[in-house]
């Protein structure tokens, strides 16, 4: 509602209105609405099509890392220091600090995955996500880029502390 192109769309009912028109047309909610629905009608999925679709799926974070680094701009990034090492330190260490001490009785694989799914990197879709958004997506892109660069360094950390605590095996 309050994006770079919202000036630009009038009252307020215009702006729900094309916000509401985003998310329904939004290819990834379509994707994730299409897969779901297939899986609750118990449909079989051909070989041929798992296979592609596989084979596409291996590609999608080679592809789109491809893209935020074809589409960097240096000297924007810059501009962007401060709320890029914030947001970096808020995705790879606060957000397992904060909820990691309350694990719910998980633990080995289960307290893993659940550690990677707080502190791992800022997915590409995020950058997608903000372009699709209309914004330039250089404060995504770098945040996406320096997670992935330091999240080898905080989820050795992470790992590393969990077992010192005796949580993981």
């Amino acid at each position: 509602l309050e994006g770079p192109e919202a000036a630009q769309a009038g009252s307020m009912t215009a702006k729900l209105k094309k916000s509401v028109k985003g998310i329904l047309t939004n290819p990834t909610l379509l994707g994730i609405a299409a897969g779901f629905a297939w899986s609750l009608l118990g449909l079989p999925m051909p070989t041929m099509a798992g296979k592609t679709l596989s084979s596409i799926a291996s590609l999608t974070s080679p592809l789109a890392l491809l893209a935020i680094g074809a589409g960097f701009k240096g000297r924007k990034a810059l501009g962007y220091l401060r709320p890029t090492a914030v947001a970096t330190a808020v995705k790879l260490m606060v957000l397992p600090a904060l909820f990691l001490p309350v694990h719910l009785g998980f633990t080995d694989e289960k307290l893993v995955a659940l550690l990677v799914m707080l502190g791992s990197i800022a997915t590409p879709s995020c950058y997608v996500m903000a372009k699709q958004m209309g914004h330039e997506g250089v404060l995504t892109g770098s945040v996406c880029v320096t997670t992935t660069l330091f999240s080898a360094f905080s989820l050795t950390f992470w790992l590393f502390l969990l077992r010192s605590m005796g949580c993981i095996a």
